[in-house]
């Protein structure tokens, strides 16, 4: 992203602070001598007449006034980057990057068939995507890493605008030859007799079963716990048992993988959300406005 034309140069040293957390670090990764770089936080400071960083031995953090400073600047160079792809993609969307932030279990499926299905009608957009945590996700988007993100049942989060939000319910994936691939739907109690492949404790997933286990009084040991997606699919694909995944993720899976993809009707298994979240405020490049409208589609 050039955003040196339209920028100020301190506005992007103190970014790029915001970013490392010290001087130094940010003079390494902008090649510009640590001398140069507080000059610009000095004249910002007194321009500004307010103090931008509480200066700890651990490095810089944002003052109360830093915080206003950084939210106004990440939403500056974004503007920034959004002009001048327009300006050099004749205001349309011919060309770009749309850089999205996305929890895993979107990123396998999903979104490979949505980022090839748009490229199809515009080639010359581009995509950089982040496979990270939910909350790692919310972060990205604040601090203007990300334009789209991806993320489960997050929580109420500053400068984020909600573009869409739907249910996520939890489903058991097995393979197609599977004893219970013929029900229309199976409980926690059913799924205990089992080989189960699990996400990890980390994940909302895994969480949710292990309230309702708990609730039931139910004792499930996995045969396999990964914190790899594809890993847990691939797996009920052959016919090692059955994972838990959200409908959304395996709605996109190839046909030629022959897995059934079945409701949990315990209720703790569907009080998910799927947020797609973008700065708020910003005014998103075209093609990332135009993506967004793709991507919702998809969910739906």
């Amino acid at each position: 992203m050039n955003d040196r034309l339209l920028i100020d140069s301190a506005l992007r040293y103190f970014l790029e602070i915001v970013r490392q957390g010290s001087i130094n670090k940010a003079s390494a990764r902008l090649h510009v001598a640590p001398s140069a770089v507080s000059r610009q936080i000095a004249r910002l400071e007194a321009e500004l007449g307010s103090q931008l960083f509480e200066r700890h031995p651990t490095g810089m953090r944002l003052s109360p006034s830093g915080e206003l400073l950084a939210a106004h600047a990440r939403k500056a160079r974004l503007d920034a980057a959004r002009v001048i792809e327009e300006i050099t993609g004749l205001e349309g969307i011919q060309r770009g990057t749309v850089r999205i932030a996305s929890i895993e279990g979107l990123a396998g499926y999903l979104l490979p068939h949505v980022i090839s299905g748009y490229r199809e009608k515009h080639q010359g957009v581009h995509f950089d995507l982040t496979v990270t945590s939910s909350t790692d996700v919310t972060q990205r988007i604040t601090e203007g890493m990300a334009d789209i993100g991806l993320t489960i049942s997050p929580s109420p989060a500053k400068n984020i605008k909600v573009e869409k939000r739907i249910m996520a319910p939890i489903h058991a994936v097995m393979s197609a030859t599977h004893p219970l691939a013929s029900k229309k739907q199976v409980s926690l109690a059913q799924l205990s007799h089992c080989s189960l492949a699990l996400p990890t404790e980390n994940t909302t997933i895994r969480q949710l079963f292990n309230v309702s286990c708990s609730r039931q009084g139910l004792l499930i040991e996995p045969v396999l716990v990964s914190n790899h997606v594809t890993t847990l699919v691939h797996f009920a694909a052959c016919k090692g048992g059955i994972t838990l995944i959200g409908d959304v993720s395996v709605r996109h899976l190839s046909d030629g993988v022959q897995l059934v993809s079945l409701p949990i009707r315990d209720r703790e298994m569907s009080g998910r959300t799927i947020e797609v979240q973008t700065l708020a405020g910003r005014t998103l490049p075209k093609g990332v406005a135009d993506f967004i409208g793709d991507l919702c589609l998809a969910l739906e």
